[in-house]
């Protein structure tokens, strides 16, 4: 009969503690940064980084109804992207010359059936553009949307604590470069930034140190049968 209490109260400590935000960190096993330029055509490049957010979950796992904070982001392409725009002037953006290294969402967003869902986040990037040809620019700049953007999201549900949780973004990042020229006078670009990442399902701390409670009280228990 004591062992039961003992387990009885276990349970009740255990509820909340299977419960609760968790933080993951993405590794991006796959990206692509897509640049484009109005009326003109586009690019793309490789993707490479991480990306994180906490996790509002029940039971340690992943599922629908369960919310998601992006908490930051170190996102950069791997690979340079360059775009000749009607012959006389190219963009290119350099390796590593694009970054996107935080989010700023507001508040959670819920996960849909099927591991869907659309956060609406602030960002800041980080990039750099070269303009050649008929004029000669650096084009640098370090700076937040200063609106919220509709962001694609996408997540595998987990059945198990030491599931693989893959992840999907999806964001578009537009702005203007003055070029100082009468044929063409403004730049309209858009970065499309599209990652995947992975990351491992883990139960909540709390549970290897409840376990070993539920074990010792056992133990302790049968020594005291003996």
């Amino acid at each position: 009969m004591r062992l039961i209490g003992v387990l009885g109260v276990l349970c009740f400590a255990a509820a909340p503690a299977l419960a609760g935000p968790v933080t993951y960190t993405f590794d991006v096993t796959s990206g692509s940064l897509t640049l484009e330029i109005q009326d003109v055509g586009s690019t793309t490049a490789q993707m490479g980084g991480n990306f994180v957010m906490t996790i509002y979950q029940s039971d340690c796992h992943i599922g629908a109804s369960d919310s998601f904070l992006l908490e930051g982001c170190s996102l950069t392409n791997t690979t340079p992207a360059l775009l000749s725009i009607a012959g006389v002037i190219t963009a290119n953006v350099g390796e590593g010359s694009a970054r996107l290294t935080d989010f700023m969402q507001p508040e959670p967003s819920h996960i849909e059936a099927g591991g869907t869902s659309v956060a609406n986040t602030d960002a800041y990037l980080e990039a750099t553009v070269f303009v050649s040809g008929l004029t000669n620019i650096t084009f640098e700049t370090g700076t937040s949307a200063g609106e919220l953007l509709p962001l694609d999201f996408l997540i595998t549900t987990s059945v198990s604590r030491s599931d693989i949780a893959t992840a999907s973004l999806g964001l578009v990042f537009g702005y203007e470069i003055e070029t100082g020229l009468d044929v063409l006078p403004v730049i309209t670009l858009d970065l499309i930034f599209t990652v995947e990442g992975t990351a491992h399902v883990v139960p909540d701390p709390a549970l290897g140190g409840l376990t070993a409670l539920g074990l010792g009280g056992a133990g302790a228990w049968l020594r005291r049968r003996r």
